[in-house]
């Protein structure tokens, strides 16, 4: 039985550079999945506090200022 063929790189190198190699895209929100569980936690109700901050923020700039004069 004759040998069967390892493999042929050539211009594999070419064929890709020639659209560009290109790194990949970054996801603006990436996965929590893999963090430490207790981060995970903490991170939740971190965001659930600085959500309540927000509204209250924004709350406080829509009312009109009473003026005591």
């Amino acid at each position: 039985m004759a040998k069967s063929k390892n493999s042929s790189q050539h211009n594999q190198s070419a064929k890709a550079h020639r659209n560009g190699i290109k790194k990949p895209k970054t996801s603006r929100y990436p996965s929590l999945k893999g963090t430490d569980p207790k981060f995970r936690r903490n991170h939740r109700h971190a965001l659930h506090g600085n959500m309540k901050a927000l509204v209250r923020n924004i709350s406080r700039r829509t009312t009109p200022p009473t003026h005591d004069c």
